[in-house]
């Protein structure tokens, strides 16, 4: 009878899962279904996800290129896994955030073996705040962060089964493996990672007292530590490898200044980016005429469904909030750190996309406060806010992709035999900058291909399904160049 009840009960237990996995991933892709889930490849995509595979030898890439001297794990995946979708990108869209969504349930679960509840606002914006969209759906950052964080919650759980379930070796080696894995995919999120294992063993040590805990930050700061070695391995044959093993000459306070600058300026355009971005959502859904207002109508549903999720409601007592607001703070600058020890602080929107989970944990007390009735108000208007606004910002990269297209197909139509073979450099004469109107630009955020030589040359050699093309600079009508050897395109940019 008891081995049936338990059974029984572990099957429904299951069943909530799968419920939550296809819940949680249907919200995700809601704002992609406006243009039937297509995905708009810009600036680096045309590189990793064409021209690295279409040059057959991944030795040639790996090596001669250098693609392996920074991100590892990444940089073996864009050949030999991702760039296979180079035909049909929405697949390695739905992948993503498959894999996103799983990274949220094992967070869940490893959380719950601490006896630490979260609520669905915790979900909502782990998922969708739209600060952290570039993370989360450019491919070329995504395959990063996204996978990365993936075998982080990976290890997270196995760790969670070694300190809360029973002290088994396997469960110690897959934690260890995992976390070595998703320190390969990205500086922050190997940081990342090592921060949330010790964060984990210090709640457990603090109950249990047991000696072996001491393994986890041990463990962590080899596998932290590994991926530093190997960049000092590696400097030289890339330029974030040497800017990494150049860290220890740079003064500490200005980066340090220049980090809270940035995060500074980062946060002023969130404003812009979640409540405009919210009205240019909905203006862009009411543009695509009944097909838009048909998915407005789902973003809807799916913000009363959402706001109605079954969740124990239960006010947070002191200390429980100071855990979680010290733990976010951690979670929140731990992915921040390696920009301490490079040349130059670059914060990006991708940048942000890890330390937002610390955010997560931040607004989960504050969250608490309130009664029942006003969190299901806050969960509706914050679903449908972001949803709307993740709209926004998928039409943007559409956009940005469709005029790539046209000025792309305009230069290759006027480059000479000698220039599509490769015996002729072509420079590109823009007679304004390529821009496309967004409601927060920020830094590189959803660029254009003809902002850079390297970005032009790629998608070039992308469009024409070629790598001959040795060179297409663009540069603003006005600017100097060298005309030698150089095929002159001149284009009118509305």
């Amino acid at each position: 009878m008891n081995v049936y009840i338990f059974q029984k009960g572990r099957c429904h237990r299951m069943k909530q899962q799968y419920k939550l996995f296809f819940g949680l991933t249907a919200m995700a892709l809601v704002p992609y279904l406006l243009y039937g889930f297509q995905y708009f490849p810009i600036l680096d995509d045309y590189i990793q996800y064409w021209g690295y595979p279409a040059r057959g030898d991944l030795m040639y890439v790996y090596t001669v290129i250098g693609t392996l001297a920074t991100r590892p794990m990444a940089s073996l995946l864009d050949p030999l896994f991702w760039g296979r979708f180079w035909s049909c990108l929405s697949i390695a869209l739905l992948v993503i955030t498959i894999l996103h969504v799983l990274s949220l349930l094992l967070l869940r679960r490893t959380l719950n073996r601490y006896h630490i509840s979260v609520s669905p606002l915790f979900s909502l914006l782990y998922l969708l705040l739209p600060l952290g969209m570039e993370g989360r759906f450019w491919l070329s950052a995504s395959t990063r962060l996204v996978v990365g964080l993936f075998f982080a919650s990976l290890s997270l759980y196995f760790l969670s089964r070694f300190t809360e379930e029973k002290k088994s070796l396997l469960s110690f080696i897959l934690f260890a493996l995992f976390q070595l894995i998703a320190c390969g995919f990205y500086e922050a999120v190997a940081v990342f990672t090592g921060a949330a294992a010790i964060l984990l063993a210090i709640i457990s040590y603090a109950k249990k007292r047991d000696k072996i805990l001491f393994a986890v930050p041990v463990t962590s700061f080899l596998s932290v530590g590994a991926l530093f070695v190997y960049y000092k391995l590696c400097t030289g044959i890339s330029s974030l490898s040497s800017r990494v093993s150049g860290g220890e000459s740079i003064p500490l306070y200005r980066n340090i200044g220049a980090l809270f600058t940035q995060l500074g300026e980062v946060f002023a355009l969130t404003y812009h980016r979640t409540v405009l971005g919210c009205i240019n959502g909905v203006k862009v859904l009411f543009s695509n005429g009944l097909w838009g207002i048909f998915v407005l109508f789902s973003i809807l549903l799916v913000a009363f469904l959402f706001s109605r999720s079954k969740f124990h409601h239960h006010k947070k007592s002191v200390p429980e909030i100071l855990i979680f607001e010290l733990c976010g703070l951690i979670l929140f600058f731990a992915p921040l750190l390696p920009n301490l020890i490079v040349s130059e602080v670059w914060i990006t929107n991708r940048s942000m996309f890890l330390p937002l989970i610390g955010l997560c944990f931040m607004a989960e007390p504050l969250f608490a406060l309130l009664h029942k009735k006003p969190q299901k108000i806050v969960l509706f208007l914050l679903t449908f806010l972001c949803l709307t606004a993740a709209v926004n910002e998928y039409d943007i990269y559409r956009r940005v992709n469709e005029q790539d297209g046209r000025l792309l197909d305009a230069v290759i139509s006027q480059m000479t035999p000698e220039a599509k073979e490769g015996t002729q450099n072509v420079t590109v004469v823009l007679s304004k900058e390529v821009t496309t109107v967004q409601n927060a630009f920020y830094k590189d955020h959803i660029k254009s291909v003809f902002d850079s030589d390297w970005a032009l040359t790629g998608a070039i050699r992308a469009r024409m399904k070629s790598l001959a093309p040795k060179l297409v600079q663009p540069v603003i009508e006005g600017s100097e160049f060298n005309p030698e050897n150089m095929q002159i395109i001149y284009i009118e940019v509305e």
